[in-house]
């Protein structure tokens, strides 16, 4: 039996936040989407950095902000992502550094065409983030960045649905599932995005009918995911393919469903300065409920009260002290 030492280890996208502030016409005039995130290539993201003006840069990524608030909330986590050794990578592996995340990818050589990955995030007047992504070095993750002992030795991994926009980041995943299933970790899975759940719904169903113990996601990927219109269409659909899912419905709480249950779990009503990174956080202390043993009532509310806590910030990370949060 391998003992486990990590609670939750994650793979993701290993990038560098821009925040920004935006108009719903600028968001029309540069032809984006809003509400989703877009891939973007590298001299799209040099343009756009021409024309926003940044609030804050910061160490980010879905599943790297997922564990940067479990480790806060005293939990022991890894993380496994792939940047450049470059100034923004340097800035990603220090953010992990500190908070004493265990991180052992090696990075791509100062050398490298491709630098660290970049996320501006541009957040329009009514507090939605829209995402313009240009993975870069992370796009680069591959089976031999997958750490074996890291993932034996978690009780949880982590799988955001981002990292599958890669060369060789389907491999690696499942590399990564086979050695979580071969040493008793259990694995979640987020859907992060509908259109990153359109682009690859086929391997989302595999991996959640065969190996997914826990699903991250929210009404509009989950309808994306079966292709439906009605949320309770889905509902009914991913009882037979998952054990719990825990779907996030914005300020009215999430949605949990499992054989026997389906109910939704209310927010309470907070002022919202932004709303990246609410999801990632949700995560988080469902996920602290679930190590410690809490029913998922009680990991709900775990994970709606640290989702309401990003949402008082600008960006997708919580700055307030996390220390004995959930003690009280």
């Amino acid at each position: 039996m391998i003992e486990k030492k990590i609670h939750v280890s994650a793979i993701g996208n290993a990038m560098l936040d821009v925040l920004c502030q935006v108009t719903d016409e600028f968001l029309v005039k540069e032809n984006i989407l809003k509400g989703n995130m877009q891939l973007i290539s590298r001299d799209r993201s040099k343009y756009l950095l021409t024309v926003i003006d940044p609030i804050k840069e910061i160490a980010g990524g879905s599943a790297a902000n997922t564990i940067s608030t479990l480790s806060k909330l005293g939990l022991k986590t890894a993380y496994i992502g792939k940047v450049s050794d470059d100034r923004a990578g340097n800035l990603f592996q220090n953010d992990l550094k500190i908070q004493s995340i265990t991180y052992k990818t090696d990075t791509l050589p100062p050398d490298s065409e491709l630098t660290t990955g970049k996320c501006i995030v541009m957040v329009s007047p009514d507090k939605d983030r829209t995402m313009n992504t240009y993975l870069g070095a992370t796009e680069m993750l591959e089976k031999e960045d997958i750490d074996l002992e890291i993932i034996e030795k978690s009780e949880w991994l982590y799988l955001e649905g981002y990292r599958f926009d890669g060369k060789e980041s389907k491999e690696a995943f499942y590399k990564a599932i086979d050695i979580a299933k071969k040493s008793n970790t259990k694995i979640a899975l987020s859907l992060s995005d509908s259109f990153c759940v359109d682009r690859h719904r086929s391997d989302f169903f595999y991996i959640i009918k065969g190996f997914t113990d826990l699903l991250f996601c929210n009404i509009e990927e989950l309808k994306s995911l079966y292709q439906v219109n009605e949320v309770t269409k889905a509902f009914s659909q991913c009882k037979e393919d998952v054990s719990i899912t825990a779907c996030t419905a914005d300020k009215k709480g999430v949605y949990i469903i499992n054989e026997s249950l389906e109910k939704l779990i209310p927010a309470n009503s907070v002022s919202v300065v932004d709303s990246t990174g609410a999801g990632d956080n949700f995560a988080a202390g469902f996920l602290f409920g679930m190590i410690n043993n809490k029913n998922l009532i009680e990991c709900s509310n775990y994970g709606n009260k640290i989702a309401e806590e990003v949402l008082k910030d600008f960006g997708p990370r919580i700055e307030a002290s996390l220390k004995s949060y959930f003690d009280s």
